[in-house]
């Protein structure tokens, strides 16, 4: 798996010029590990929501009350957190143009999405060795350690 990431800033605005941070992210899986995405079912999983998009469905857990007006003002909340930045594994294969304001919150951005993919990795290692194959772990070497 490889990861992707392109830097740049452009500026906005014709009297105050304002900076606006960008990153084209995209990931590269192997053939095995898009083998296993789909055997795992695991493409549509969410490795990060913007800081708005997440504002969003923290509203809608909390709308939700079971009335129908509360539904409606959930499903108001669902729609607009999907109309931000939402990443899952199979859309970062097609790749994601970023742009923040804040510094901040891209690198948080960039950070976010790394770590996911070193949990995917970690996850698709682990599950290829459910081939049957026997594991031993000796513990007393773990507990000299």
């Amino acid at each position: 798996m490889q990861l992707k990431v392109k830097r740049a800033q452009k500026t906005t605005g014709l009297i105050g010029k304002t900076v606006v941070f960008c990153a084209d992210i995209r990931a590269e899986y192997t053939a095995e590990e898009r083998a296993n995405i789909n055997k795992y079912a695991l493409g549509g999983e969410v490795i990060y929501n913007s800081r708005a998009a997440a504002e969003h469905l923290e509203r809608m857990e909390r709308q939700v009350d079971g009335s129908a007006r509360g539904l409606l003002k959930g499903l108001g909340s669902l729609v607009l957190a999907k109309m931000n930045l939402n990443i899952t594994i199979a859309s970062l294969q097609q790749g994601h143009h970023i742009e923040c304001k804040d510094l901040s919150e891209l690198l948080e951005c960039e950070e976010a999405i790394m770590n996911a993919c070193k949990n995917l990795k970690g996850f698709l290692e682990a599950a290829a060795t459910f081939d049957g194959r026997e594991i031993i772990v000796d513990l007393d070497e773990q507990m000299a350690a």
